[in-house]
């Protein structure tokens, strides 16, 4: 419960930030705020809490046998800004959550089952990047990347055996990159946005061992202002 306030409180502090920088450029029509929100689908490595297949506990390396990790969530918003015909500038925060996985401690010796842990995902990336527009109409079709910041948050619990030194709530911050396609529909007032796009989310920053950790999401978002002009 208190991670979940965290991600609000983080992103109603987003929301804030933005709205901030929209009224000091209140006077430029072309900067656009958005909210959106769509599915984020995990590679096998998302719930890999402790980057690591091995958990000690004294003399012991113990095993651990994740389930597969399942799709969750992306909700956020992003702040648009159009530097030419072709280019804009975008930043942002949103939320990725993944849902609970269970992961078995097992003995090294006999393969026996000492604990049942269950755990959750939670990724905060803050990104900026920018979007390239072949063609600049209503309907534009853009290749996207970005560059994120990443805090990576996970919750533990035992739920079957006793472990003890177990850390409940691991969290790392990793530096990744965010490539994709999207599309805008201008609708006058509004625009309609569908984006797909694929996260590295831990290429900088990584522990010895630490496997990459990557989701794809895809979302659909609606934007005021921030508009591309037509050709």
């Amino acid at each position: 419960m208190k991670n979940l306030n965290l991600f609000r409180t983080i992103i109603v502090i987003g929301v804030f930030g933005l709205i901030s920088v929209l009224s000091t450029y209140q006077a430029r029509a072309d900067i656009g705020l958005g909210i959106f929100a769509g599915l984020a689908t995990p590679n096998s490595e998302i719930n890999n809490i402790y980057n690591s297949d091995k958990l000690t506990d004294g003399a012991n390396a113990n095993n651990l046998v994740r389930d597969a990790a399942k799709s969750g969530f992306d909700i956020g918003i992003k702040l648009r800004l159009p530097i030419s015909n072709s280019l804009l500038f975008n930043a942002g925060i949103s939320w990725n959550s993944f849902p609970k996985t269970n992961i078995l401690i097992k003995s090294p010796t006999n393969n026996s089952s000492l604990a049942t842990l269950v755990t959750t995902q939670n990724i905060i990336p803050i990104s900026a990047g920018i979007n390239f527009y072949p063609l600049t109409r209503s309907l534009g079709i853009y290749a996207t990347g970005e560059l994120t910041y990443n805090i990576m948050n996970s919750t533990v619990e035992v739920t079957a055996g006793n472990y003890s030194n177990l850390d409940t709530k691991p969290t790392y911050n990793r530096t990744g990159i965010g490539l994709g396609a999207g599309i805008d529909l201008d609708l006058f007032l509004t625009l309609i946005n569908v984006e797909a796009k694929y996260n590295f989310a831990n290429v900088i920053g990584k522990v010895d061992n630490e496997k990459a950790k990557n989701y794809l999401t895809l979302n659909v978002a609606i934007y005021f202002g921030g508009k591309q002009e037509k050709k």
